[in-house]
């Protein structure tokens, strides 16, 4: 049963949804490695510096996220409000990365961004969540994280395509965030399209009120978050200096690993309704580890583009899953579920490409285990994902 709150449909809710993270999602890839590559090679920025633009954004995100989830449990209306305008600021911003002086500036713009991102793609995920059929939950959100990888794509492909100077494809990239948040602004209502019935009652914040498996997975989503904070800058940087890729190169090979696995989040999720969560969730992290073993030990690079994708598809099959367990909870708690696990995600997201940035420094014409320095937190995080896969209680769902 589902008690409808406002005129807008759930139809309508999905659609909205799916049309404005494909397209805020191609803004944001075509940004990230411009904005890396400019403050590299046009402001002088140290590997740190680079790629703290991860960190600052993810360290914001993951203060505002929980914080929104929990407002959007006790007033459900709050989260149309928040869908409606939050992209709004993000393309002013993104226009501002063109013009900054200096890496730290785009550091705390990074945050600013990271701020608004933690309040609006939560939120728009439990709205999916919510509008979507019980019985396919999975699949809907597993389309909507596929519509997100292939925004994610197109967004490479135009950076490796476009002939523009990095600061013309951020001011394209802001174009598009521009155009998303107007999408949002139109076609989302003030209120929230949907939500289960007997919801209206007041709710606590209780950590024994969350679902079972929650505390699991959001050590998951640390891991992990710390794995998609890895290929953004700090990979940016290993492709093009340890692999000597041309920018060109760089933008085909981001492009053919996000094809690749494009498909993965919808994948995951429509197993997920057959099989279950537990056995798919540590089916992906195993081959997360896979991949990223493969990504340090190669030198070939149609190996590196199928191990990257490897690792793309196993980082993105796994949000469908940890945000269906939060939204089929049943805790009354879903948005604060949703948005502490986009809050472990970050802070893993944070932590991790700053701990990678200071070795890639450190360890710069160094040998480590027989393999190039910078390439240690790939095999690091290989092996703390294969860990978790074999220790967690997860694992037992392989049986």
């Amino acid at each position: 049963m589902r008690e409808q709150l406002c005129p807008m449909g759930e139809r309508r809710a999905l659609l909205a949804s799916f049309l404005v993270v494909f397209i805020a999602s191609v803004a944001f890839y075509l940004i990230k490695p411009a904005l890396a590559l400019r403050l590299r090679a046009e402001l002088g920025a140290t590997a740190l510096e680079v790629t703290a633009l991860t960190s600052g954004f993810m360290v914001a995100r993951a203060l505002a996220a929980p914080l929104t989830g929990f407002a959007g449990d006790r007033a459900p209306l709050l989260r149309g409000r928040v869908a409606r305008l939050c992209l709004l600021p993000v393309a002013l911003l993104s226009a501002a990365y063109a013009f900054v002086p200096e890496a730290l500036l785009a550091v705390l713009l990074s945050a600013v961004h990271g701020f608004f991102s933690g309040m609006f793609w939560p939120t728009l995920q439990v709205i999916v969540g919510f509008s979507a059929p019980e019985d396919k939950r999975g699949a809907y959100l597993g389309a909507y994280f596929t519509l997100g990888a292939l925004g994610s794509s197109i967004g490479y492909a135009l950076y490796g395509l476009l002939p523009l100077s990095s600061t013309y494809l951020i001011l394209a990239g802001a174009a598009l965030y521009a155009l998303s948040a107007m999408l949002a602004l139109l076609l989302f209502s003030a209120c929230t399209p949907a939500m289960p019935a007997g919801h209206r009652r007041e709710v606590r914040l209780r950590l024994s009120s969350l679902p079972p498996l929650a505390l699991w997975v959001l050590v998951i989503s640390f891991a992990v978050g710390g794995v998609m904070g890895l290929m953004n800058e700090y990979l940016y940087l290993f492709l093009y200096e340890v692999h000597g890729m041309t920018r060109a190169e760089l933008g085909y090979v981001l492009t053919a690993a996000a094809l690749l696995s494009v498909f993965s989040g919808a994948l995951s999720g429509f197993l997920s309704d057959m099989l279950g969560i537990r056995r798919v969730l540590v089916a992906i992290l195993l081959l997360c580890s896979l991949g990223l073993l493969s990504l340090t030990l190669s030198h070939s690079g149609v190996i590196v583009a199928l191990s990257l994708a490897t690792v793309l598809l196993a980082v993105k099959a796994t949000l469908p899953l940890t945000r269906n367990i939060a939204v089929a909870g049943g805790s009354r708690l879903e948005g604060t579920v949703v948005g502490l696990a986009n809050t472990f995600s970050s802070a893993g997201a944070a932590v991790l490409p700053l701990v990678a940035g200071y070795l890639y420094d450190a360890l710069e014409g160094e040998e480590v285990l027989g393999i190039d320095g910078r390439a240690l937190p790939l095999l690091l995080s290989s092996l703390a994902v294969l860990f978790l896969a074999l220790i967690s209680p997860l694992a037992e769902g392989r049986r």
